[in-house]
């Protein structure tokens, strides 16, 4: 446990930086689908704006890593249960004005969320 903890804390060094980006976007709310596909287990989420297949729990996918991808899991767990909202941040890649919507659903959000986070 104290390995996977290092692991999200250093990954999110990295990526606070990059949360003040000027071409970014959020979106925010409360966990709807949670789930882990058993047959390729991609973990599945909506938090209100499509059902995105973010990342695969056992094998690095969307370049992120596994044990990434399973802190995620346990994040949106955490906020399903206890009922809060959850925030993800993204870079807008367009170069155009993004919106939640245009993520789409059921299918892989384009760009991935650089920076997940649970509301108080």
């Amino acid at each position: 446990m104290k390995y996977l903890l290092t692991i999200i804390l250093s990954f999110l060094i990295i990526l606070v930086p990059t949360a003040s980006h000027a071409g970014s976007f959020a979106c925010q709310g409360k966990i709807s689908t949670l789930a882990i596909n058993p047959i390729g287990g991609t973990l599945q989420v909506d938090a209100g704006h499509g059902v995105h297949y973010l990342c695969k729990i056992h094998i690095e996918h969307n370049g992120i890593h596994p044990d990434i991808c399973k802190a995620w899991y346990s994040m949106f767990l955490t906020a399903k249960v206890a009922g809060k909202e959850v925030k993800q941040n993204y870079d807008n890649t367009a170069g155009t004005e993004q919106n939640c919507a245009e993520l789409g659903t059921w299918t892989v959000p384009n760009p991935m969320p650089y920076f997940i986070e649970i509301l108080d």
